[in-house]
C-alpha cells in the first residue's frame, strides 16, 4: 500500500483495551487517509505501573524525520515535549487528557454526559443514596467524580461526602479496596456508581462475599464496557466509552490540522452510551425499542462506532428470524455482526435481548451461541498462541549467550513482520543499528548508526504499512536503570491483554534484562582477565610483576638443567633518589617516574629478556640464553647509562641513578628464589659503596647481608628497649675557649658489642627508615636536656641535632619538632639543625619550603661536612641557612697541605661574604685550632675540647 504521510503516536502504552483500542483506531483510520502510524511507547518496558498521573522522563526526539504530526495518549509527555513539537511545525492532538499550557485539540470521551445518564438512570430506579467508588489519581475518573456531584445536585439530592469511596486503582483490586471500604462504612448506599468496569468488578465480588444479592441490595452501573462487563453476574450495566473511536477522531483531527481545512477545535467530545444490563437492576434494553433497535444499540451503543451501512441488513436479518424456524445466512449474520464490532462478547448482549421476546426462536439462540462459541474458541486459541510464542522468545532471549539476541533472529517466533534495535552511543542523541529483521526475507542493507530522530528505518514504515491495522511499534529496551536503547516492530496492535501486558512491551524488557545478562558476562569474563593480569603484571607500569618473573626464572633454570651450556643471569636494579622524588614531589610524580624507569629498561633489553618490577623501586631482570656472563655487565652498564638521563616529570627534571646487583645461573642446585636473594643481596653491596654502581654476588656478600639483617633486628629491639643514648660534644668559641653549645649524637649501648659508633648502624638506619624513630629520640632527648641546663645554670646555650635524608624529606619533621619544642620547653632560637649538603640539593626549591618552616619555628639551619658533597653556591644563597660546619677531612690536613689550607680559607672566606657562622670540625691540635683562628673561623669542635660523651655527664664536665 503506498502511503503519502507519517503519523506519530506518543502513548504511555501500545496495548490493553485502552490503549490498543485507541490504536486500532488510529491504525484504521490512518489506512484510511493513505498514511503509515509510527507509535512510541514512552513509559520504560517491563514497567509495573499502569497509572499514568504524570507523564513519564522521555525526551528522546524518536522518528520526528519520519512524522508529519503527532498525536499524543493521556499523558505520555510533558508540556515541554509537546511545545518542541509544535515548534518544529508538526501539529499536535491530545488525547484522554486535559492540557492547560499547550494550544493544541483535545480528544476526550463525553464523561460528564454517561455519569449523568447513569444517575438519571439509578433515580429513575428509586434510588437516592447513590454512592461513588473509584481511583481519584485518574484525571477522568475525577471528571467524571464531578459530574456525579453535579447529577446529583441537578436532580435536587444532597452530595454526601460519605458516600465517596476511593479505589486504589483502577483495576479489579483497586475495586475490591474500595468494596472492603464500603463494608466498613456499613454499606450506607443502595446504589453504586464504579469509575470503571474492573472497580465495578471488584466492588460485586466483595459485596457477593459479604452475602448481598445484587442488584436487590446493591444496584452497581460501571464505566467503559470493558468485556468484564458482558459476562459478569449478574451482567454489568456501564458507560460505553468507545476507545477506537477516540484514535479515529484524532487521526481525523490531525489530519485536518494537517491539510488545513475545517474549522479548528479546541475539545472534541467523543459519545458516551448508557449500556443497560442487569446490575442495575431492571431489563436490558431501552424501553420502548423494537427487537431490532435494540440488536443495533447491543453492537454500537454509541452510534457513531460502527457505520449503520455495515450492520443494518443483519440486525434486520436477526430480528425477522425471530420466531421462525429456519433463516438462510443467520449463522453468517450473527458472525459479521459480531465482527463489526471488534466485540465478541456483544452475542451476550444479543442473546439476552432476544430470549426477552415472546418466542425465542431455538435455531436463532443456536446461531447466536455458536457464534459466541466460536469466539470464545478463538480467544482460546489466541491465548495459548501468545502463551506459545512468550514462552519461545523467553526461551531464546534467556538463551541470548549461544545466538546474539541483538540480532533479533527471535522475532521468527512472533507475530511481529519486522524489526529493528538500535543501541545508544554514548550521547544519548544517536542510536548504533545492532540488528533487523525481516519475516520470509532480509531486511535491506542500514546504516551502521542512525540519529534518534530518524528511527526507526523507513523501511519498517513501508512493511507495516502492507498490514491491516500495521503500525510501527516503538517501545524503550530499559528497565529501571538498565537503558540500552529502542526496538522497533511492524505489527498489529493487541488489545486481548492487560494494559502494559502486550508482547512488545515483554519482548523489550526481556531483551533488556538479556543484554544486562550478556554485559554481566563480559565484565565477568574481563574482570578475569584482569584479575589475571594483576596476579601476573604489575597495574602501575604493565611489566611482569615477581609472581610471572619466578615463573619465567624457573622456566630458564629448567632449561638450563636440560642444556648445560646455557647461560643466564639475574640483575636486581634499585632506582636511587626514587625516594626523594617521591617525597618531595608526590606519589603522582614518583608514579611517573616509575613509569618512565620501567621503559627505559625495555627499551635496553631483547625480546627474549624479561623485565619485571619487584616492588617499590625495584626491578628484576633475566637475561635468558646469553653467550657469556660478560653479557650481563654490559647490560647493567647500557641501563646505568639510560637510567642516568634525566628523566621529565611533572614540570620537574629529575635525575636519579641505578645500582644493579647481578647473579648468574650456573649452579644447578640454586632455586630462583636463591637467585633472587642473590641479586638483591649484590645490589645492596653496591648501593653500599657507591650510589649508581653495580656489583656481581660473591658469597662472601651472602655473609655480610646476613650480618645486616641481624643488626637491623637488633636496632629494632634497641629502639624499644631505649638502647640509643644521646652523647653530646661541645661547640666552643676558637679565640676564647668558652662553649657555646653542643651537637647531640646518637650511641648504640649494644648489649653485648657494647658502645657502638653511628657508622656502625646509621646506614641500615637509613635504609629501614628506623633513623626517623632514632632522630625523633635523640631530638626529644636533647631539647628536654638544653631546657634543664638553661634552667641550671641561667648560660646561653644552644644543642645543634643532626636531620637525615629520610627525616626531611618524608614531610614528618615539622610536626615532630613542633611538638617537641612544645612538649619540653625550648625556645626554637636554641636549637639548630643540621643537614648535609647531599640532603638538601636533591632538590633545592622543595629544600628551601622545607628550611623555611623550621626557621619559622625560630630554629637555626647548618650544613654539616660542608665541602664534601656537590652545592650550588647560588643554591646556597637562596636557602635560609645560618651556618657552615667545615668538614674535618679539610681540618686534619691544616698545615700539611697549602691546598687544604687554601680551601677552607676560601670556605670561610664564602660564609663570611654570605653572612655564615663558621665551625669547625674535627679540631685535633693547637695548631689546627690557631690556624682556624687566623683564617677568622670562630667556632669550632673535636677532641682538642673535648670528646663526645653521654648527655648525662655533660653538665656535670662542661657546666659547672
Amino acid at each position: 500500500m503506498s502511503t503519502e504521510f507519517t503519523l506519530g503516536v506518543l502513548s504511555p502504552f501500545l496495548g490493553g483495551w485502552y490503549f490498543g483500542g485507541i490504536m486500532t483506531g488510529i491504525a484504521r483510520a490512518g489506512r484510511e487517509l493513505g498514511a503509515n502510524v509510527l507509535a512510541i511507547q514512552t513509559t520504560d518496558a517491563g514497567t509495573e505501573q499502569t497509572e499514568i498521573e504524570r507523564a513519564p522522563e522521555f525526551h528522546h526526539l524518536v522518528g520526528a524525520e519520519h512524522v508529519a504530526g503527532v498525536v499524543v495518549i493521556l499523558r505520555a509527555v510533558g508540556s515541554a515535549y509537546l511545545k518542541s513539537v509544535q515548534q518544529s511545525g508538526r501539529p499536535v492532538v491530545v488525547v484522554g487528557d486535559e492540557v492547560t499550557d499547550v494550544d493544541c485539540p483535545v480528544i476526550v470521551p463525553d464523561n460528564r454526559a454517561g455519569v449523568r445518564a447513569a444517575v438519571a438512570h439509578l433515580i429513575g430506579h428509586g434510588h437516592r443514596r447513590i454512592a461513588f467508588a473509584g481511583y481519584l489519581g485518574a484525571t477522568d475518573v475525577r471528571e467524571r467524580l464531578e459530574a456525579y456531584r453535579e447529577a446529583l445536585d441537578e436532580h435536587g439530592i444532597g452530595v454526601d461526602p460519605g458516600l465517596v469511596f476511593a479505589a486504589d486503582d483502577n483495576h479489579e483490586w483497586g475495586g475490591e479496596a474500595a468494596g472492603r471500604r464500603l463494608v466498613e462504612a456499613g454499606i450506607p448506599s443502595t446504589a453504586l456508581i464504579a469509575g470503571t468496569d474492573a472497580n465495578a468488578a471488584g466492588i460485586m465480588s466483595v459485596l457477593t462475599d459479604q452475602g448481598l444479592v445484587l442488584p436487590r441490595d446493591q444496584a452497581i452501573i460501571g464505566f467503559d464496557d470493558q468485556r468484564i462487563a458482558a459476562y459478569g453476574d449478574p451482567t454489568l450495566t456501564t458507560v460505553r466509552q468507545p476507545v477506537h473511536l477516540l484514535g479515529r477522531t484524532a487521526i481525523a483531527e490531525l489530519a485536518r490540522l494537517l491539510h488545513g481545512s475545517g474549522e479548528p477545535i479546541t475539545h472534541h467530545y467523543v459519545p458516551t452510551a448508557l449500556v443497560v444490563r442487569e446490575s442495575c437492576g431492571c431489563v436490558p434494553g431501552p424501553a420502548g425499542a423494537t427487537v431490532a433497535e435494540q440488536l443495533r444499540a447491543a453492537v454500537a451503543p454509541v452510534a457513531p462506532e460502527v457505520p449503520a451501512p455495515a450492520v443494518d441488513r443483519d440486525v434486520a436479518a436477526v430480528a425477522d428470524a425471530i420466531g421462525h424456524e429456519t433463516v438462510p445466512g443467520l449463522s453468517a449474520a450473527v458472525q459479521r455482526l459480531a465482527q463489526a464490532s471488534g466485540r465478541p462478547e456483544i452475542l451476550m448482549d444479543m442473546v439476552t435481548t432476544v430470549s426477552e421476546q415472546d418466542d425465542p426462536a431455538g435455531p436463532l439462540m443456536r446461531a447466536m451461541m455458536q457464534a459466541h462459541g466460536r469466539a470464545l474458541f478463538h480467544d482460546n486459541v489466541y491465548l495459548q498462541k501468545t502463551l506459545s510464542q512468550q514462552y519461545e522468545v523467553s526461551t531464546e532471549l534467556l538463551l541470548g549467550h549461544r545466538d546474539d539476541p541483538r540480532g533479533l533472529g527471535w522475532l521468527a517466533r512472533t507475530p511481529a513482520e519486522a524489526g529493528c534495535l538500535g543501541l545508544w552511543t554514548g550521547d544519548r542523541t544517536t542510536l548504533e543499528v545492532a540488528g533487523a529483521y525481516r519475516r520470509g526475507g532480509t531486511p535491506p542493507e542500514l546504516p551502521s548508526r542512525l540519529d534518534v530522530t530518524a528511527f526507526p528505518p523507513a523501511y519498517l514504515l513501508d512493511v507495516a504499512g502492507g498490514l491491516a491495522e500495521g503500525i510501527v511499534f516503538v517501545v524503550p529496551v530499559k528497565v529501571d536503570d538498565s537503558d540500552w536503547g529502542l526496538l522497533a516492530v511492524a505489527d498489529t496492535p493487541v488489545r486481548a491483554v492487560e494494559t502494559g501486558r502486550e508482547p512488545v512491551n515483554h519482548w523489550a524488557a526481556l531483551l533488556s534484562h538479556t543484554l544486562d545478562y550478556d554485559r554481566m558476562v563480559r565484565d565477568l569474563r574481563l574482570g578475569k582477565e584482569q584479575l589475571r593480569a594483576a596476579a601476573l603484571y604489575d597495574g602501575l607500569t604493565g611489566l611482569p610483576n615477581r609472581t610471572l618473573f619466578l615463573d619465567r626464572l624457573r622456566q630458564a633454570i629448567r632449561q638450563r638443567r636440560r642444556t648445560p651450556g646455557r647461560h643466564f643471569a639475574v640483575l636486581f636494579l634499585d632506582v636511587d633518589g626514587f625516594k626523594v622524588v617521591n617525597d618531595s614531589l608526590g606519589h603522582a610524580a614518583g608514579d611517573g617516574l616509575l613509569v618512565e624507569v620501567a621503559a627505559r629498561i625495555n627499551e635496553n633489553l631483547r625480546d627474549s629478556d624479561t623485565a619485571a618490577r619487584f616492588g617499590g623501586d625495584e626491578f628484576l631482570i633475566l637475561l635468558d640464553d646469553i653467550a657469556q656472563n660478560s653479557d650481563a655487565d654490559d647490560v647493567a652498564r647500557r641501563l646505568q647509562t639510560s637510567l642516568a638521563e634525566p628523566f621529565h616529570v611533572q614540570g620537574h627534571d629529575v635525575v636519579v641513578t641505578a645500582s644493579i646487583g647481578v647473579t648468574f645461573g650456573d649452579s644447578s642446585a640454586a632455586t630462583a628464589e636463591d637467585l633472587v636473594r642473590d641479586a638483591d643481596i649484590a645490589m645492596y653491596t653496591a648501593k653500599s659503596r657507591m650510589k649508581g654502581s653495580q656489583a656481581v654476588f660473591d658469597d662472601s656478600m651472602r655473609t655480610k647481608a646476613v650480618r645486616r639483617l641481624q643488626v637491623e633486628s637488633e636496632l629494632r629491639r634497641a629502639l624499644e628497649r631505649q638502647e640509643i643514648r644521646t652523647f653530646v660534644q661541645p661547640i666552643v668559641h676558637l679565640p676564647t675557649g668558652r662553649i657555646d653549645g653542643f651537637e647531640a649524637l646518637a650511641r648504640w649501648e649494644h648489649p653485648t658489642r657494647g658502645l657502638l659508633d653511628p657508622a656502625d648502624f646509621l646506614p641500615i638506619a637509613e635504609e629501614t627508615g628506623l633513623v626517623i624513630g632514632i632522630g625523633q629520640q635523640i631530638l626529644v632527648d636533647s631539647c628536654r636536656r638544653l631546657a634543664a641546663w638553661r634552667a641550671a645554670t641561667g648560660r646561653d646555650l644552644r644543642v645543634s641535632v643532626n636531620v637525615s635524608h629520610r627525616q626531611l624529606w618524608t614531610r614528618t619533621l615539622i610536626g615532630t619538632l613542633t611538638e617537641c619544642l612544645r612538649e619540653t620547653g625550648c625556645e626554637g632560637r636554641w636549637l639548630a639543625l643540621e643537614l648535609t649538603e647531599s640532603v638538601v640539593m636533591r632538590d633545592p626549591a622543595q629544600a628551601r619550603t622545607f628550611l623555611e618552616e623550621i626557621h619559622a619555628l625560630g630554629c637555626e639551619l647548618y650544613i654539616d661536612d660542608f665541602g664534601t658533597g656537590y652545592s650550588s653556591l647560588e643554591a646556597l644563597h637562596r636557602l635560609p641557612i645560618d651556618a657552615l660546619k667545615i668538614d674535618k677531612s679539610f681540618v686534619s690536613r691544616l698545615g700539611q697541605d697549602a691546598k687544604s689550607g687554601d680551601l677552607v680559607d676560601s670556605i670561610i672566606l664564602m660564609g663570611h661574604k654570605l653572612g655564615l657562622r663558621l665551625i669547625a670540625e674535627g679540631v685535633e691540635t693547637a695548631e689546627q685550632r690557631a690556624h682556624l683562628v687566623r683564617l677568622g673561623c670562630a667556632y669550632g669542635q673535636g677532641h682538642l675540647f673535648a670528646e663526645p660523651v653521654p648527655a648525662d655527664e655533660a653538665e656535670d664536665r662542661f657546666l659547672r
